[in-house]
């Protein structure tokens, strides 16, 4: 129901747009006659303002965005980004692999990289190897996506929607966070999580998945107590976002198709922390293929950032 809900608004707008920008770039008004019997004039037929219809398609995206909003809660301003990286790229995904073609054409003009299959062993053997017993058919976005994509995001955390249809985070869901003050990178990432550390009153309370390279002591002794130091103020705060009470979550994150997780590799990477769930904007659960691509060509050209990208 809310994919077709979602798919007849998108058909609905983009219908409103062609209308549009046929009336706005026809030099010629558009007149008809018709020849009245008893006084034999003609009648001009006027098409609609073209103010009209840009009124029309402003008022539509609105209320698509409202609708988005009340239904997925995500905790950004449209509920849709343009993915600008080949980090969750499949071996087996065609739709991908068409995108993956045109970012080996258009990097050095349109993207910051250019992509490649670098997961080693593939994404399923490692969740199967470091995450025993999970129902990986079961996970969000299982055939990954590409560069050029646009996913659609809801909330990061079960809640601020108009019906309670989604769970809280767990592990295997696609995630969009912001980084810490360490990282090197810029953009807001969009990876799998592999693992999630729980904590209650300052103290581990339990760990989910995997946490790959560390160990709970590096918890107890690191990563709890930098958040500590962001509540309390401290200079040496390395979060920008933050929980602010004594419980709270970690999660480690993954790109399908890289071969460690991100808080454990170096170069682009390197630097990033165990994510805080204050650090969580919102969660993909729908690819819409190739779309991003119109995003990535205004963000690159024009200078227009409507639309969030993510790496």
């Amino acid at each position: 129901m809310v994919d077709g809900l979602i798919i007849y608004s998108l058909f609905k707008f983009i219908n409103q747009c062609e209308r549009l920008v046929v009336q706005m770039t026809n030099k010629k008004a558009r007149r008809t006659a018709e020849k009245v019997e008893e006084s034999s004039q003609k009648t001009d037929v006027v098409s609609k303002p073209w103010w009209k219809d840009l009124l029309e398609v402003l008022v539509t995206l609105a209320l698509i965005i409202v609708a988005l909003q009340l239904l997925f809660g995500a905790h950004m301003t449209v509920p849709l980004v343009a993915v600008v990286s080949c980090s969750m790229l499949h071996q087996d995904d065609v739709i991908g692999s068409v995108s993956q073609g045109i970012s080996q054409v258009v990097w050095p003009v349109l993207l910051d990289g250019s992509c490649s299959y670098d997961a080693s062993p593939k994404w399923r053997d490692w969740i199967t190897e470091r995450v025993p017993g999970a129902d990986i058919d079961s996970f969000p976005l299982k055939s990954g996506f590409s560069v050029g994509d646009m996913i659609l995001v809801m909330t990061p955390d079960g809640k601020g929607t108009l019906f309670p249809l989604f769970s809280a985070p767990r592990v295997g869901d696609v995630v969009i966070y912001k980084i810490d003050r360490n990282a090197v990178a810029n953009e807001p990432i969009i990876h799998r999580v592999v693992g999630i550390v729980k904590v209650s009153d300052w103290n581990v309370s339990g760990i989910e998945g995997t946490i790959d390279c560390f160990s709970k002591a590096d918890y107890d002794n690191t990563f709890i107590p930098y958040v500590k130091s962001c509540q309390e103020g401290r200079s040496s705060c390395p979060y920008k976002d933050y929980p602010k009470g004594g419980s709270f979550s970690f999660y480690i994150t993954k790109g399908d198709n890289n071969q460690v997780t991100d808080q454990c590799r170096g170069a682009y990477y390197r630097g990033i922390l165990p994510v805080t769930d204050a650090q969580v904007v919102a969660r993909g659960f729908w690819r819409i293929p190739y779309i991003g691509w119109f995003k990535i060509v205004l963000g690159r050209f024009l200078g227009l950032f409507g639309l969030p990208q993510v790496f």
